[in-house]
Formats: structure tokens, C-alpha cells, sequence
């Protein structure tokens, strides 16, 4: 499985780290904890050696010891502390009475430490030497039990794992603050960067650090060149649109002196052309200032303004006066849209249900999952179902007799594309035509 989040990455590095670093310490600690017991011990076995040999009488036969040793141990039958005198050619023996029966089966050379396990529970570990007592060859061996060792290296080695645990969870919970600290500069950048997909800013905000700052500085030049890309861009559509209109000047006033002259039929053909020229000319460059708007920075908009603003306005109008206006907008919705889009997505919509209404427009908003949903209906003569698929297309007329360019509904269209919305025609249930247009919300 592979991590795409750097965050779950350096966290999972880090934790087979930490968990592979504390396990490996556990086992050195337990190692050389198990190494110093020993040691003593042996040690321990030394200085017992040196008091036995100390007391070794041959002439007292069954405990070969001038005295009693002071350590209780050697008097208790498998008490833990051993020892045994080995009579070199002879078949004698003598014991410690915590052996008992038993024998310690070391090694023949002259000095020797080792262990010694029967498969039992039975672990020693023994020291042996081989001394001269009264000009007889004696080998001495002493023994401890091993067991005390082994409960203590058991009993050390889970107070380390439990004490492992709790630095490695403290040392995982230091770990992730430090990658959220880290790692903030990050987001910040990434809010920045939103903020100025939404408008909220022009350029990159803030202080970053070090090894972000140079990304911050490349994205805020990104920005500035293509602000100025945008202008070089809306100059240059300027420029056209003003080149422009003098040719068309110069066509109505040909058109003009061909009238004086008393041929009508051409003199219209060539206004037509010179007004149907301009409307394409006033289309192409709404057109390019919304993709060039669209493509700056986004800003909040009031629907329930505009629809409103736009309401008042048509029914100053001759047409708009005489109709029923009902608004239905429960909730007012700020959208992520520019202000001017909204307003003419919305004027050109109401102007069109204006325009094929008999008595009533009805206007409905709603939002659910971050989009508001606007309906728009009029109780018009409607569109047949078969030329619904046909509207919003640039230039298409249903109707020749009615007039105007048929670049209405095709603008609306092109703002809402470019708003990453979405719009659908279907008829109303006034008879009419009902425009559905649903856009996203601004981000709270």
C-alpha cells in the first residue's frame, strides 16, 4: 500500500524508527544487564574460593573444613550455594550438605568458570581450581545457582519494556507535533493559494520559511505574469472593438448615401449586415470580458440581491410593468461568482422570461450540498420539446419573428460554464419555459 499523504509517511517512518531503535536498546540493556550479574557473581565465586580454601583440613573427614562457613546456604540442601573437594587419585569426595547426592560434574583443568545445566531446573555457575594441600593435589569447585539470575534478568527486562512503551508513545506524540509544526507552512501555503482561486487575495500572503520561500516567491511571480498576460489581453480586445466600430460606422453610412439615393433594398440589406456585425462584435467582447473576469480572482455575490436589483429594473420597463413578479427566495445565498456575472447571467435570464411571458415570471431558489439551485418560469407559449436541446446555443432563434439576436440564453450559458455551474431548460409548470441554473456556493 503506498502513503500519498507526506504527513502518514514521515509518521510511519518515524514509528518503525522509534519501535526498531527501543527494541534494539532493550536487547543491549538486557544483554549487559545479564553480563554485570554474572560478572558479580563470578566475582562472588572467587572471594567464597579463596575462604574455603582457606579452611580446607584434610584431617577432618566427613566435612573437610576446619569450620563451619558463615553463609546458611551451604547447610541447605539445594540451598543455592555449593561446594566440593575432589581428593586427586583417591576416591574421595567431599560435599557441601546443599548438594546433597549430587555431584558437580565441571572440567578437569586447573582453573575453570563455566555453567552447568542437567535439563532440569538445576542451572549453576561454578568456578574450579586445582591446589596443593599438604602436598596433595586437591580440586575445589564452587557453585552458585543460576536461577536468581535468570528471575532478575526476567523481572528487569519487562520493567524495560514497560518503560519502552510509554517513551515510545511519548516519543511518537513529540514526533507528531513536530510534523504538524513542520509541516503548517505547508498549509499555509495551500490556504493561500485558495484564498486566491477565491478572490480573497492577489498574491501569496505572509511569511514562509526558509525552504518554502522560494515556492512562494515562484507562485506570486506565476500570478503577477499572468495579471499581466490578462492585461496585455484585455487591451489588445479593446483595441479591436474600437478598430472596429469605425468600419462599421463607415458601413450604416454607406448604407445612408445608398437610401438617399433611392435604393432601400440594399441600403437595409446594409444595415442589417452593419447591425447584425455589431451585435457579433458586443457578444464577442462580453464574451472575452467574462473569461477574462472569470480568470481573475472570484468574489462573493448576493443572489437574492441580484435577482432583486434585477426585478426592480425590469419593472420600470414596458414590458416588466405589467406582469406579476413572484420571488420566492427563502434564504438569501452568497455564491462564487463575480458580482458582475451574476448580474448579467441574471438580468439576461429575467429578460428573456420577460419577454415571452403573458402575465407572470416566478422565481425560485434553494441550496443543498454547496450549490444553490434558481428556476426560472414564465407562463409564455413555451419551446417543443425537441428544440429544448437547441437553446443556449450561440445564435439560434426559435422564433424569427420575435426580436432580437438569439445570443441571450447563449451568454447565460457561457457564464455558467465558466462559473462550473450548470443549466438545464425544461417546461414549467406555467406553461412556459423554466430555466434551472445551479452554481456553487461561496465557501464560509
Amino acid at each position: 500500500m503506498r502513503l500519498h499523504s507526506l504527513n502518514l509517511r514521515l509518521m510511519a517512518l518515524t514509528t518503525l524508527w522509534v519501535i526498531g531503535s527501543l527494541a534494539a536498546t532493550a536487547v543491549v540493556l538486557q544483554y549487559l544487564f545479564v553480563s554485570s550479574l554474572e560478572r558479580e557473581l563470578r566475582q562472588d565465586l572467587e572471594a567464597a574460593m579463596t575462604r574455603i580454601i582457606a579452611l580446607i583440613d584434610l584431617d577432618t573427614p566427613q566435612s573437610g573444613l576446619s569450620s563451619q562457613l558463615p553463609d546458611p546456604r551451604y547447610e541447605t540442601p539445594l540451598g543455592g550455594r555449593y561446594w566440593q573437594i575432589e581428593i586427586l587419585g583417591t576416591q574421595t569426595m567431599l560435599r557441601s550438605r546443599s548438594l546433597w547426592d549430587m555431584v558437580l560434574p565441571v572440567a578437569q583443568d586447573e582453573t575453570s568458570m563455566g555453567h552447568f545445566e542437567d535439563g532440569t531446573d538445576w542451572h549453576i555457575i561454578y568456578h574450579t581450581r586445582t591446589i596443593d594441600v599438604g602436598g596433595q593435589d586437591v580440586r575445589l569447585s564452587v557453585g552458585e545457582d543460576h536461577g536468581p539470575v535468570h528471575a532478575a534478568a526476567g523481572l528487569f527486562l519487562w520493567d524495560t519494556l514497560r518503560l519502552f512503551a510509554l517513551l515510545g508513545v511519548i516519543i511518537l506524540l513529540a514526533a507528531w507535533l513536530q510534523l504538524r509544526l513542520g509541516l503548517a507552512p505547508l498549509d499555509k501555503l495551500r490556504k493561500g493559494v485558495d484564498a486566491v482561486r477565491q478572490g480573497r487575495s492577489a498574491r501569496l500572503p505572509g511569511y514562509f520559511p526558509t525552504e518554502i520561500r522560494p515556492l512562494a516567491n515562484e507562485v506570486n511571480a506565476l500570478l503577477d505574469e499572468r495579471e499581466a498576460n490578462m492585461e496585455r489581453t484585455r487591451q489588445r480586445a479593446s483595441d479591436m472593438a474600437h478598430g472596429l466600430k469605425t468600419p462599421l460606422a463607415a458601413l450604416h453610412g454607406i448604407a445612408m448615401r445608398v437610401r438617399e439615393k433611392g435604393n432601400e433594398i440594399d441600403a437595409d440589406l446594409l444595415d442589417d449586415l452593419a447591425f447584425e456585425m455589431s451585435k457579433r462584435v458586443d457578444y464577442q467582447m462580453r464574451l472575452s470580458t467574462l473569461r477574462l473576469r472569470n480568470s481573475e480572482h472570484r468574489e462573493r455575490a448576493s443572489l437574492n440581491s441580484a435577482i432583486l436589483r434585477t426585478i426592480a429594473v425590469l419593472k420600470k420597463t414596458g414590458r416588466g410593468e405589467v406582469l406579476h413578479w413572484l420571488a420566492d427566495l427563502p434564504q438569501d445565498h452568497e455564491v462564487d461568482v463575480h458580482r458582475q456575472d451574476l448580474m448579467e447571467l441574471i438580468g439576461t435570464t429575467l429578460e428573456n422570461a420577460a419577454k415571452w411571458a403573458q402575465s407572470q415570471v416566478t422565481i425560485r431558489s434553494a441550496a443543498t450540498d454547496g450549490r444553490v439551485q434558481i428556476e426560472i418560469s414564465d407562463d409564455g407559449p413555451g419551446v417543443p420539446a425537441e428544440a429544448l436541446c437547441e437553446l443556449g446555443q450561440r445564435g439560434k432563434r426559435l422564433d424569427e419573428a420575435t426580436p432580437g439576436n438569439g445570443l441571450g440564453l447563449a451568454i447565460a450559458s457561457e457564464i455558467v460554464a465558466l462559473n462550473r455551474g450548470q443549466i438545464s431548460f425544461y417546461r414549467s409548470e406555467l406553461g412556459g419555459l423554466c430555466v434551472s441554473i445551479t452554481l456553487p456556493l461561496a465557501n464560509t
